[in-house]
């Protein structure tokens, strides 16, 4: 059979003509069970894409026996088809002007495709059906690029490459064959339900697994396909079961939900490898809805670099992440930087207990060759908490590795963390909680919070610094043990040598109120060796410093500095729109030290509304003075570091009213005349004078000519 389709458009396969027989798609609708039975009556029935009709752009199909081929003459073309399947004897072949040429496939029939034999093109095939696609165990693809979606598209935004796509039908994506994408090139399979059990390839380049109603495709500057998930969809399912490879390059697997009370999964049983090719780090991504949505990671997620060049990155985000035991994750480099791990829930528990997401057995092991970051949001009803309730202890093969635990919430630490050759970091905006022992070694630890620390079990740090840091209060009520810090920036985290202790880091003082250094009176003694120590906390007063050194034990040379916090003045003011604050001295009246502002000084409030003790950040500040070695500014832990203070936002004032004079009129009989203040304007209608004209003298009023008033500053807080 030989068919010529010129170019143009066929009203009678117009989209969305066929697609609106929702009785055929109901019925038809592709579930796993319909496509392998579909599957064997495809292979024997030995069926090839039927009723091509040219919708836009040009192209010749040509049906000749086994084969089907496509020859596109621009360089993008719609073709609406009543069905498009492939048997396991047949070949379809597009021959594309070149291999940025795009050729779509649109299925307006009320069958799902079912692809058994070979499709092969120079260029990127668009493949639509709403019923559902199923590329067989034995299928072969191998083109520049291939789009697989339930979703539609309408012809126009094609035309011009505007990649969206919406209106998702009820099929399912399917692959158990092996689709093979130009280096460079991308694989997409998108639908309400994405399966793989087979080979996806694309190296250099992108695959995606993308669940929902509607889809946006966007090829980046950098080559990878961006895609994004614009509207969720009922119980939308992305599943990797099979081999998913694409090195130097991306892997997405997304699902999003169409409303905050229904599910979304994302689920890896299979291999994913995005391994990095030279300078072309490889990502990872499995992403779920983030009110409602889970991932479940099982299988192999491999982002290392085992033959030159850095680690890659590997997220798995979702409202809930669930890590089974068996799982084997590496961003490991034999000869470059250990790759990161993002696992990114709303709350966390590392722990052996059903409904827990991750045991401290399997997060110990991942340590081992991974960066990995636990970084938790709280929206809604969720605290954002993470929960240490596993022991978690590993030791790095290679360079030194860190955990970095980040919450919005609360961390506790209920289990024992040990760490050799390896870094553990602690950010949060509430508290920590510290129930059981931390021991580094080779390595460093920050444990920084929001709120305070409290520190109930031992910390023992060797050849490494600690820092502990609050917004409110340090409640040291246990041993710290230090033996030498290091500056060894894979061991150090950034701190400085030695300890450092430092309260109310929010600069909400001065006093006590504010936050400060609590060492309970049977807590053990501070033990530091070889290593400096200093302690940031606010007194009393500034006139009675509170003295900790009775609370160390200093041996090797070790010391201990003190100082007290100070906190910059001035930024009180009149709201005026912006978040600019000026400082220019020292609440509290600290003797001997004064603020001196660099030429670079600047201080900003975190916003700009009306209020009290509104938070500001400043930078380029110094102290002087012939005590100024006894003061410090409060200085944040996490994130860009920079002094704190507070000031007040107050309303601005009103400008005075002009004065209304009363108008004045006598009764002649006639119409009134009006006498207004000298000076002023008055629009004067026309009338015709009475018979007898009253002549009526202005009355002089002592009506200064009106001058803005000048306001005086307001003082700074001192």
């Amino acid at each position: 059979m030989n068919l010529t389709q010129a170019s143009g458009r066929d009203s009678r396969h117009l989209p969305g003509k066929k697609m609106q027989n929702t009785r055929g798609i109901a019925m038809h609708s592709l579930t796993a069970a319909m496509l392998f039975a579909m599957a064997s009556a495809a292979h024997a029935q030995s069926v090839s894409p039927v009723g091509g009709v040219v919708a836009n752009g040009s192209a010749n199909i040509v049906q000749t026996g086994n084969s089907t081929t496509i020859t596109q003459g621009s360089a993008n073309v719609v073709i609406n088809w009543q069905s498009f399947n492939i048997g396991a004897d047949q070949s379809v072949q597009f021959i594309q002007p070149g291999s940025s040429s795009v050729a779509l496939n649109r299925v307006v029939g009320a069958d799902p495709s079912v692809i058994l034999g070979s499709l092969t093109s120079n260029g990127t095939v668009f493949l639509l059906n709403p019923n559902g696609i199923l590329f067989g165990a034995n299928s072969s693809v191998s083109v520049g690029g291939l789009v697989a979606t339930t979703m539609n598209i309408n012809d126009a935004d094609f035309m011009s490459s505007n990649y969206v796509f919406s209106a998702a039908g009820n099929g399912s994506v399917i692959n158990r064959g092996n689709i093979n994408a130009r280096d460079g090139g991308y694989v997409a399979l998108m639908g309400r339900t994405v399966n793989n059990d087979g080979v996806i390839s694309a190296r250099l380049g992108s695959v995606v697994l993308a669940g929902g109603e509607a889809a946006t495709l966007d090829v980046a500057g950098d080559g990878l396909l961006n895609v994004s998930v614009s509207q969720g969809a009922v119980n939308a399912l992305v599943q990797n079961g099979g081999m998913i490879r694409a090195d130097g390059g991306r892997v997405l697997m997304t699902a999003q939900a169409a409303g905050d009370l229904l599910n979304t999964a994302v689920n890896n049983t299979g291999v994913i490898q995005a391994q990095t090719i030279e300078n072309h780090n490889g990502t990872i991504l499995l992403l779920g809805d983030m009110q409602t949505g889970s991932v479940n990671v099982s299988g192999v997620l491999d982002a290392s670099a085992p033959n030159g060049g850095n680690g890659g990155f590997i997220e798995t985000s979702a409202a809930h992440v669930n890590i089974n035991s068996g799982v084997r994750i590496t961003t490991a480099a034999a000869n470059g930087n250990t790759g990161q791990w993002l696992i990114d829930p709303l709350d966390f528990t590392i722990g052996s207990v059903a409904g827990n997401n991750i045991s401290g057995a399997t997060l110990s092991g991942q340590l081992v060759t991974n960066n990995i970051t636990i970084d938790t949001a709280g929206p809604g009803n969720q605290n954002g908490d993470i929960y240490v309730n596993d022991a978690v202890s590993w030791t790095a093969s290679g360079a030194p590795t860190t955990l970095r635990l980040i919450a919005d919430g609360n961390v506790e630490i209920n289990a024992a963390m040990t760490a050799v050759d390896g870094n553990i970091s602690v950010c949060c905006g509430q508290d920590i909680d510290v129930n059981a022992a931390i021991t580094v070694t080779r390595g460093s630890l920050l444990l920084a919070a929001g709120n305070d620390i409290n520190q109930d079990a031992a910390i023992t740090l060797t050849d490494g610094n600690l820092m502990m840091c609050a917004a409110n209060d340090v409640n040291i009520n246990a041993a710290i043990t230090l033996t030498r810090g290091t500056n060894n920036p894979v061991r150090n985290l950034g701190l400085p040598i030695g300890l450092t202790i430092s309260a109310d880091t929010d600069g909400t003082g001065p006093g006590i109120e504010g936050g400060t250094v609590n060492i309970h009176p049977l807590a053990p003694q501070i033990t530091v060796t070889n290593a400096p120590a200093r302690i940031y906390y606010n007194p009393v007063s500034y006139s009675t410093p509170t003295d900790y050194s009775t609370r160390f034990t200093l041996t090797e040379g070790a010391t201990l500095t003190q100082y007290m916090l100070v906190f910059a003045a001035g930024g009180d003011r009149a709201f005026d729109g912006t978040n600019i604050a000026t400082l220019n001295g020292l609440i509290g009246n600290p003797l001997n030290v004064s603020l001196v502002a660099g030429p670079d000084a600047a201080a900003f409030y975190s916003s700009g509304v009306i209020g009290e003790n509104q938070a500001i950040t400043y930078t380029g500040y110094t102290l002087a003075g012939t005590d100024a070695g006894l003061y410090a500014f409060a200085y944040n832990c996490c994130g860009p570091i920079v002094a704190h203070t507070t000031g007040t936002i107050t309303a601005a004032p009103e400008l005075p009213q002009i004065p209304q004079l009363p108008t004045q009129t006598h009764d002649t009989g006639i119409s009134p005349t009006i006498i207004a203040p000298i000076g002023s304007l008055i629009e004067v209608a026309e009338v015709t004078p009475p018979p007898t004209m009253l002549v009526i003298t202005p009355i002089e009023e002592d009506t200064p000519e009106y001058v803005a008033p000048v306001y005086t500053p307001k003082p700074y807080r001192n």
